[in-house]
């Protein structure tokens, strides 16, 4: 068991569980707290009646006068609260309906249960609730785990099993905090009267002191405190691109096998391995991090989240894999949490990478999937560019999105940012009878959401489910639902994965939906030749864009066979016109350098920067003067070299584009 303290964990966001939104209410605005009325029945100054129920309030130092009530349903036998701005969590305590457990309060609905075991977890333990950025929180009073206190986790059906301590030695006794619920930067807390001034209470992981801050608002007419407070939007970027210098974003969405399962010591045991359907000696150098490709993840890994990286493995599922009588350890030294895994990012990315060659681009994924997801709640899309009635992950994921390419506006100022497809890995938890009838219509919504908010033009590459997942007749539904996206919507790709190269950890702990490690490699790298081959970027891979070639000869991309061609016999080769910004059509619009007795000038295009360099032996260069960059429009641009001259008797001078 890890013990994180202080402030460790007050940037991470992970993986969450399905559950339904509550349509009353939609994504908060603002910063909102959610709670369980039990007080006296009587009616608020803006006339509220308030008696038993669930409420949404905005001052937490008088709740009762700034409520909202959230259903007409009591809500008697639920206990405690965590509120994401959408879904109401709550503890359940009697043995009726599903039973004790940890529910979608306004749903009714039971997501501490394993559909898969049939065992629910029923939280007994447990006093306090929190939910934040797909990341469960909670208040343990039990004698497993590390003992009492606050933790973490990301599977309710089975908290305990992979359940970090936070600011241990913390205890959070249940007689005197009754519960708790993080903002993403608040730990809140609620104190009982037991010992006196009863109220709500700021934690402060630094100094381990509780901050009183309800005032006189004592909340003992309440029972379980949620908070939710949106993210701040990230800062326009005010930076202007240079010419033909651009970043490639690929996104990777889904469930399990999107996060992945896949296992950093296959990758190191490929180096000396015969190629096989299982062990690919190429797969070796995945190992390691591509210092060309960035990473963004927002979601679970053993690596910094929401921090741009170079793409490397760690950005997965961290779970410890538990043997068992009939499951098996696929790498039994692996026992302890973190595991460095890895999903099909890795190879998807690197493959993107290869593919496009481009002068002066960049390629960057930015991932966030989500175990145990569906489609039709957790990803559920609303058709606009508007998120607020979306599903809750989908909500996260685009959050993750417009962090990730500030991330790389502020990281590289001078290249423009550009979408060119999305991966998608799943499907299996939309594969039941209720839902599985519907997917065509959910995915059709989904892709279409997505180019409403994204980019109209991006590719949509799917891996379908595989056969090897299982035959059942919901899979057959969802796999012919996926296929039939691809062949009825434009820019769709629907890769396949059956038959050995896709095989799955069926007998392994991981289970027989998720996919072995080589398959992982596999469907990254069919997901980054697909989103490459239907994307049009550059179909002839002679390093020049279609866009650009066909701006100044229409037609199938076809400048040249290769970037050393010449069209306009100007001298100057396509990429080198496509590196200056000058047309390669027009043999008279070129670079060229003219001089007088102590100037240079050329004719210098807007948004490309150029540098002055001198050397006296043509071996090493220095640069000489500032970079000159002009914008708005293209003009003459001269640089004077008379006091060059009065202090040296020869020299040699180039112009470098940078």
């Amino acid at each position: 068991m890890k013990t994180v303290n202080r402030y460790d964990v007050l940037k991470l966001v992970g993986i969450g569980v399905a559950a339904l939104s509550f349509p009353m209410l939609g994504k908060a605005a603002g910063t909102v707290y959610a709670g369980f009325y039990r007080g006296a029945t009587f009616t608020n100054s803006s006339g509220v009646e308030m008696k038993s129920g669930i409420y949404t309030f905005t001052n937490i130092a008088n709740a009762a006068e700034s409520a909202t009530r959230g259903s007409v349903t009591s809500f008697g036998n639920y206990q405690k609260m965590a509120f994401d701005g959408s879904i109401y969590y709550s503890f359940w305590r009697k043995s009726t309906s599903s039973g004790p457990g940890l529910y979608n309060t306004i749903a009714a609905a039971i997501v501490s249960s394993n559909a898969d075991s049939g065992v629910t977890y029923t939280f007994t333990n447990w006093h306090g609730i929190g939910y934040c950025n797909s990341y469960f929180y909670g208040l343990y009073n039990g004698t497993g785990l590390s003992g009492p206190g606050l933790y973490r986790f990301t599977d309710p059906t089975d908290p305990e099993g992979a359940a970090v301590r936070l600011f241990a030695p913390q205890t959070f006794p249940s007689n005197t905090w009754s519960d708790m619920d993080f903002d993403g930067t608040r730990w809140l807390f609620v104190k009982t009267a037991v010992e006196g001034n009863p109220g709500i209470y700021q934690f402060d992981p630094l100094t381990t002191n509780f901050i009183h801050i309800s005032g006189a608002e004592t909340y003992t007419n309440w029972d379980g405190l949620g908070v939710y407070a949106p993210p701040p939007p990230p800062p326009p970027s005010t930076n202007v691109p240079l010419l033909h210098k651009k970043i490639y974003v690929i996104l990777l969405g889904g469930q399990s096998n999107g996060l992945g399962w896949g296992y950093r010591q296959y990758l190191l045991t490929c180096t000396n391995s015969p190629a096989s359907s299982t062990n690919d000696p190429a797969d070796f150098a995945l190992a390691y991090p591509q210092t060309d490709v960035d990473l963004f993840n927002g979601f679970e890994g053993a690596v910094p989240l929401n921090t741009l990286l170079p793409l490397q493995s760690g950005s997965a599922n961290t779970e410890v894999s538990n043997p068992t009588t009939n499951k098996a350890a696929q790498y039994p030294s692996e026992t302890t949490a973190p595991v460095n895994r890895f999903g099909p990012e890795l190879s998807m990315g690197r493959t993107i990478r290869d593919l496009i060659r481009i002068p002066n681009s960049k390629v960057a994924v930015i991932k966030h999937c989500v175990g145990g997801t569906s489609l039709y709640a957790d990803w559920r899309p609303d058709g606009t560019t508007n998120s607020a009635t979306d599903g809750p992950k989908y909500q996260n994921f685009q959050t993750t999105v417009w962090n990730g390419l500030a991330a790389l506006r502020t990281q590289y100022p001078d290249h423009d940012v550009e979408i060119i497809g999305m991966g998608w890995v799943q499907g299996e938890a939309d594969s039941g009878a209720t839902q599985n009838t519907n997917y065509y219509s959910n995915l059709t919504n989904f892709v279409t959401d997505l180019r409403a908010t994204f980019s109209t033009n991006m590719v949509f590459a799917l891996a379908k489910l595989s056969t090897n997942q299982s035959s059942g007749a919901g899979y057959a539904t969802i796999r012919a639902a996926q296929q039939a996206l691809a062949d009825t919507v434009p820019r769709v790709v629907a890769t396949e994965t059956l038959g050995s190269n896709y095989l799955t950890a069926d007998g392994y702990c991981e289970g027989k939906v998720h996919y072995l490690s080589p398959s992982l490699v596999r469907i990254g790298r069919d997901l980054g030749n697909a989103i490459v081959s239907k994307s049009g970027l550059d179909s002839d891979a002679d390093g020049l864009p279609d866009a650009w070639e066909n701006s100044y000869a229409p037609g199938a991309a076809g400048l040249g066979v290769s970037p050393s061609a010449d069209w306009d016999h100007d001298g100057l080769t396509d990429i080198q016109e496509f590196q200056l910004g000058t047309d390669p059509a027009n043999p008279s619009d070129n670079l060229t350098l003219t001089k007088t007795a102590s100037r240079i000038s050329w004719s210098a295009k807007k948004d490309i920067r150029y540098q002055m360099l001198t050397s006296t032996n043509l071996i090493s260069w220095a640069d000489f003067g500032d970079p000159v960059l002009l914008r708005g429009s293209n003009s003459t641009f001269d640089v004077d070299f008379s006091s060059y001259m009065t202090t040296n008797r020869s020299g040699y001078f180039r112009l470098q584009v940078r």
